[in-house]
């Protein structure tokens, strides 16, 4: 394979592994792209197995900096335990 395929298919391989973790950290889905092309991913690497590394720390730096791709997060309810229930 020549070099010039290996850096595509790294590339494809690190853009799948950001999407599915940025989706998994909060990332809102119709900003999934913006957060792609916004992230820092000097610091992703491939081993030799082809594991990804790195995806997470550029998803929580991203947050620090760009927290508006992130979809807002709800506080739960406090719900009424042992509450009326009208029939």
């Amino acid at each position: 394979m020549s070099e010039e395929l290996l850096a595509l298919a790294n590339k494809r391989l690190i853009r799948a592994q950001f999407l599915v973790a940025s989706r998994n950290a909060g990332v809102r889905p119709e900003a999934l792209d913006a957060a792609y092309k916004l992230a820092d991913l000097s610091g992703v690497a491939i081993d030799d197995d082809g594991r990804v590394w790195g995806v997470d720390d550029a998803i929580e730096a991203l947050r620090a900096e760009s927290d508006f791709v992130f979809a807002p997060v709800e506080q739960p309810k406090p719900r009424a335990i042992g509450g009326m229930h009208s029939h």
